[in-house]
């Protein structure tokens, strides 16, 4: 689950339909673009409508509509609000009548910082002095009544969170949405269901000017069980699946960045992390590692131990002009240089690893290097080579270069583990990464 070209808000395209006849809100056949387009359509239609309410302007927001506390009202009515014991409600202003109604219920509210830039705030009734729940609900102000809680505390065990009520620019009747286009809705429940949560039901409060005929939905898309409007309740028996956790493999490190809650995420769930390869077709050279440790597969980076000498030994090598960091690990294909691992699944060391999950690790990867073509392949460690070479994990190796080809055409060579662990020498192991460079400069 993560963002694709709808999570960043796209410049009005002149040429798109903004009418409310059977082109609306197509644009192109682009996703993002279709989206865009019913944005800004509901947008329009509240301003004409007379339906929009402060804050202005409502472009770029969840916007806020007369009637917010009618349809507030209507959720109280339905069996899923009534028997929820928590509930998770975006911060944006149209909401706000439903926070304010769940702590005078006598719920738990869970409001998610604003852009994810933190923890979610944990607002309990006891806590909400009576006639002060409206204020206790906004956001300016709720942080006085509640407090903000680490992932751990998230977890359903700790939080049994019974429903989720997001914000929409713009819905239709079978649950397709599409918020302000920065996709935090959707983090916010695929991280609930990566700590463990169940499939919750999902409810959104809108006016009826909101409804579109069709949406594009995309995989990491959150669909919405109910609608709620001032004057109607639409069960949408959607048939589009929920978010099932993050798509890590799409998560940048802007990402990581502007929402260090994701990054606390894979702190804490380090150990179902992976870190993806860098490759592509026909590199110089393509280095192995043995699997991810807890360093590398918190920060989704190739070699990120603060200690590991691999982008020390990178450099003084000679195969890149400056020493990287490890988040800028997808800069070594400019220089023809990839880096992956025998055994994806993250580990605190070798131990954790068995020599059958090696051997299969190597036949994937000797499989990988037949698809990329590498003129160079460099093992870091003999264990990893002898995963590679489908060798006896006793079998004697040399370091350098090897005499066989494990796949036809693509050489190989065997270098010491960059970590700060390994008691190979520095000046032996710049040695033997200053052969392979020169290896490839001399064939």
């Amino acid at each position: 689950m993560a963002k694709d070209g709808d999570r960043r808000p796209l410049a009005p395209d002149p040429g798109a339909p903004d009418g409310d006849g059977p082109g609306a809100g197509k644009a192109a056949g682009d996703p993002a673009q279709e989206k865009e387009a019913a944005r800004r359509l509901v947008y329009r239609r509240l301003r004409e409508g007379g339906a929009a309410r402060f804050p202005f302007p409502i472009e770029g927001r969840i916007p806020n509509f007369k009637g917010a506390e009618r349809a507030a009202a209507r959720l109280r009515e339905l069996e899923l609000y009534r028997r929820a014991r928590a509930l998770k409600v975006n911060p944006d202003t149209p909401q706000l009548p439903v926070r304010a109604m769940a702590l005078a219920d006598g719920k738990t509210l869970y409001m998610p910082t604003p852009r994810l830039r933190g923890a979610f705030l944990r607002i309990r009734p006891e806590d909400v002095p009576r006639g002060e729940e409206r204020r206790a609900a906004q956001l300016s102000k709720a942080a006085a009544y509640g407090r903000f809680v680490p992932l751990e505390e998230l977890a359903p065990e700790a939080a049994p969170i019974d429903l989720v009520v997001v914000g929409a620019v713009a819905v239709t009747r079978d649950g397709a949405r599409a918020g302000k286009g920065e996709g935090y809705a959707d983090y916010e429940y695929a991280l609930l269901r990566e700590l463990g949560h169940p499939e919750l039901p999902v409810v959104t409060t809108v006016h009826p000017l909101q409804l579109v005929d069709r949406l594009p939905v995309d995989p990491h898309d959150l669909s919405v069980d109910v609608i709620v409007t001032p004057d109607a309740v639409i069960e949408t028996r959607t048939p589009y699946p929920k978010p099932r956790g993050i798509r890590w493999d799409a998560v940048t490190e802007d990402d990581l960045e502007a929402m260090p809650v994701l990054r606390e995420l894979r702190a804490l769930r380090w150990e179902r992390m992976t870190v993806p390869d860098v490759l592509a077709p026909g590199l110089e050279v393509v280095f192995v590692g043995l699997n991810p440790g807890r360093a590398s597969a918190t920060a989704g980076h190739h070699f990120a131990g603060p200690n590991n000498l691999f982008w020390r030994l990178l450099h003084e090598a000679g195969f890149v002009p400056r020493v990287l960091r490890p988040e800028e690990d997808r800069l070594l294909l400019r220089w023809g240089v990839g880096v992956t691992n025998v055994v994806p699944r993250a580990t605190r060391g070798e131990a954790d690893l068995g020599w059958d999950e090696l051997a299969a690790g190597g036949a994937a990867l000797r499989a990988k290097m037949a698809r990329y073509r590498p003129r160079l392949v460099v093992l870091l460690g003999k264990q990893v080579y002898r995963a590679y070479a489908g060798l006896a994990r006793t079998a004697r190796v040399d370091w350098g270069l090897q005499p066989r080809e494990s796949v036809a055409g693509v050489r190989e060579f065997v270098a010491p583990n960059p970590s700060s662990r390994s008691t190979v020498p520095y000046a032996e192991r710049l040695r033997l990464f200053e052969e392979a460079r020169a290896w490839l400069r001399g064939n």
